[in-house]
């Protein structure tokens, strides 16, 4: 029993269900967001990235974009883990009225929310992942 938990945990971090769209070509997919009306993917299944053939993807990640007073929602898997992940997003600006503001989370699905929220949600969800595992396993902690 002590091994299947732990093996249960594992199995449920290496494969991530994010949101995938881009209100470019589905106005859906910008804020406000409606996630029950949006595909989900499951990332694991993703063919891996040509030019990094190597790696999975392991959070799912939401990217609004300026360009010339337009402004476009991507929501997807990423690939890339940064310090700042669950943690803060990150704006990005350019040239020409353009900027980026990337936002980066680990748990199911959690690329729905708005970008100041998404922070919020990752916190309150890893305090009760944190909750749950010192009533199950209260001589671990």
């Amino acid at each position: 029993m002590n091994l299947f938990i732990p093996f249960f945990i594992f199995l449920a971090s290496s494969a991530i269900l994010c949101h995938s769209c881009n209100s470019e070509f589905d106005p859906r997919c910008g804020d406000p967001f409606d996630p029950f009306s949006i595909g989900q993917v499951n990332c694991s299944y993703l063919n891996p990235l040509e030019h990094m053939p190597d790696l999975e993807p392991t959070l799912c990640r939401k990217t609004v974009q300026k360009v010339y007073g337009k402004i476009r929602v991507i929501r997807g898997c990423g690939y890339i883990t940064d310090e700042r992940d669950d943690k803060q997003c990150v704006k990005r600006s350019g040239t020409h009225d353009v900027f980026a503001w990337y936002c980066a989370c680990t748990t199911d699905l959690c690329n729905a929310a708005s970008t100041d929220k998404l922070i919020n949600i990752n916190k309150l969800i890893s305090g009760i992942m944190l909750l749950i595992l010192s009533i199950v396993f209260p001589k671990l902690l």
